[in-house]
């Protein structure tokens, strides 16, 4: 089923199609209309989504996804029972697909058809192992604000509970084995502005993920700008004195970005590659240059034109 067919049968059952759109935050990675798409296939070949209360759980039950909250499952169910108020489900079909849903969390069937849902949304583990794979990349990108040391533990605990039938004994190894490329993107960033995210999505192209480290340096006093909240899904962290002492404290290998703008810069970032260097020999530095537009734009010009009220256009949300 495409998301045109959702759309339209979505329209045809009195809802608002505009609800899939959610599925293309930015932070989902693995929970998007892709595996909605795959969902609705599952159901498809077992001759079930002629019920439209499968067809309304599948839509509706990843609705809410934060990976950073226990409550998807119950903030989806919610979200169903508000969009479905003008819809002319009846209060009982209204109660199924709310227990569908929650049903996903604990993934046990607790009302008629559940089984059936809860085997279409773990049809992933039946995949092939390219295709798994593939899966642990995206939800690798989805917890990328998880220290790699505690996601790997916890990653490994939760696949171990799907793994009654040793069919993912294959990805545990993987996950346990595997050595992530991950970036280090240290900074005061005083503030964390449009230049240094254009630097963070190039970097985020060449690494599994990266790593926002916020440094105190001592020249430039405390950091006074909030965090903006596009960072929220990602890891940050802070630190005071080296950035080879903050590399060494994390316990696994990583590359440092720097973001350049200008020859200027590159002349500089030179320098400090070399003191960088000899205290960390076997350091891995890659410089990314910003593009075009955001190459003069400062943390110091911002916080000079914030006297005046004119920085807000350069600002990060």
């Amino acid at each position: 089923m495409t998301i045109a067919e959702i759309s339209h049968r979505l329209n045809h059952l009195q809802f608002n199609s505009d609800v899939i759109n959610l599925y293309e935050e930015p932070h989902r990675f693995y929970h998007t209309l892709t595996h909605i798409e795959e969902v609705m296939k599952q159901l498809q070949e077992a001759d079930l989504l002629k019920h439209d209360e499968l067809f309304l759980a599948a839509v509706f039950h990843d609705i809410i996804y934060n990976p950073q909250s226990a409550t998807n499952e119950e903030d989806s169910a919610e979200y169903f029972l508000q969009s479905a108020k003008t819809s002319g489900l009846t209060d009982a079909q209204k109660d199924h697909i709310r227990q569908l849903i929650l049903d996903t969390k604990t993934h046990k069937a607790s009302v008629p058809l559940s089984e059936e849902f809860i085997k279409a949304d773990l049809a992933i583990f039946e995949a092939p192992f390219d295709k798994l794979i593939q899966y642990e990349k995206q939800i690798f990108k989805e917890f990328q604000f998880v220290d790699y040391k505690i996601y790997k533990e916890k990653r490994v605990e939760a696949l171990q509970h799907f793994n009654a039938n040793g069919k993912l004994n294959h990805l545990i190894s993987y996950v346990n084995s595997v050595e992530p490329n991950i970036g280090v993107f240290a900074g005061s960033f005083n503030p964390f502005h449009k230049g240094h995210y254009n630097v963070l999505q190039k970097a985020e192209k060449l690494f599994d993920k990266v790593i926002i480290a916020f440094g105190k340096n001592p020249e430039k006093g405390e950091r006074s700008w909030d965090i903006p909240k596009t960072l929220a899904y990602r890891q940050q962290e802070e630190y005071n004195g080296l950035v080879t002492d903050f590399v060494d404290s994390l316990g696994y290998e990583v590359t440092i970005v720097r973001g350049l703008r200008n020859s200027t810069d590159f002349q500089y970032e030179q320098n400090q590659y070399r003191y960088i260097q000899e205290l960390k020999p076997d350091i891995k530095i890659v410089n990314v240059f910003c593009d075009k537009e955001f190459e003069h734009i400062s943390s110091s010009g911002i916080r000079t034109l914030e006297k005046y009220n004119k920085h807000q256009g350069y600002l990060l949300h």
